[in-house]
């Protein structure tokens, strides 16, 4: 039998996260590149993982959010006191697989899971992972984001749309043209000094890592023809904002996410993308950023 720890940090997005049960602490093989063995680390979040499940426990109140579609509901968001409570769904059955608390600054973590048939638990079981993600960017100017990034050595651009606009598609694209991939789904967008960095996060497949500069996002849509438009002010940010990852069912969160958003589209460019999917965009893109800088 495997012995897993029962206390592991990890780092994600320059975000130090500490979790800690009496019982063994499983990951999924996406999170082990992220995992640190530095312990003089300051935690920023702490994560208590708790073995058994307390069903009752929201009894008494009703969702302030629902986290689903056409298909399965995902988790569910109680206000527990000046708390957050979630009740989180298994995907392949729809039964509770994990309950959990936050705490009010964001800081802190209860999650309750069943031990798996070796006896550990696995506290970031998925979608328990990305919501621990999204709110921890709560705690600095930092939003995840449903996106794809490359980078090409020299400029990383974000690519962001709906559900079947391109995301893979174009990332395939740069890959194909020699550029590294920050990743193709989801992503952590942070300011550090004046500048905004982009992050990778765990996925269920490994991945190192990365860390690079922010230089423009496209808002992308397949197209007949390759076309740009520079998107500023509220056009930009409402279109941009439009495909981070939230909870919107408290005003003070929808106040901050606008706030971090006109100061990225204030430092970074922002374009809507129609494009052929071959790699006549990848030229059509750097030709047109060359002419803006003519």
């Amino acid at each position: 039998m495997e012995n897993h720890p029962t206390t592991v940090d990890i780092v994600i997005a320059g975000f130090s996260i500490r979790l800690f049960s009496n019982a063994e602490i499983e990951l999924e093989e996406g999170y082990l590149p992220f995992v640190v063995e530095n312990k003089t680390l300051k935690t920023d979040i702490s994560v208590e993982c708790i073995a058994g499940i307390p069903t009752t426990l929201f009894e008494q109140t009703h969702p302030v959010f629902e986290a689903e579609n056409d298909e399965k509901k995902f988790y569910s968001i109680y206000r527990v006191a000046s708390n957050l409570g979630f009740v989180i769904y298994n995907q392949e059955n729809g039964s509770i697989q994990q309950i959990a608390l936050l705490n009010n600054d964001f800081t802190h973590w209860k999650i309750y899971s069943e031990k798996t048939s070796s006896g550990s638990i696995l506290p970031f079981r998925y979608p328990m992972g990305p919501i621990v993600m999204h709110y921890m960017t709560f705690t600095s100017g930092a939003v995840m984001m449903h996106a794809s990034c490359a980078f090409d050595g020299k400029k990383a651009r974000l690519f962001s749309g709906f559900s079947g606009a391109g995301k893979s598609t174009i990332s395939k694209l740069w890959s194909d043209a020699g550029s590294m991939i920050v990743n193709d789904d989801r992503l952590i967008i942070r300011k550090q000094g004046d500048e905004y960095f982009v992050h990778n996060t765990p996925m269920y497949y490994k991945d190192i890592p990365k860390k690079v500069r922010l230089n423009s996002i496209f808002l992308i849509s397949h197209s007949p023809e390759n076309k740009i438009q520079k998107l500023t002010g509220a056009l930009a940010i409402s279109n941009v904002m439009a495909f981070s990852i939230q909870n919107n069912f408290d005003k003070q969160f929808v106040q901050s996410r606008l706030e971090l958003f006109h100061d990225i589209c204030s430092h970074v460019s922002v374009y809507k993308l129609g494009f052929v999917p071959n790699q006549s965009v990848v030229n059509f893109i750097r030709s047109h950023e060359a002419g803006e800088n003519d």
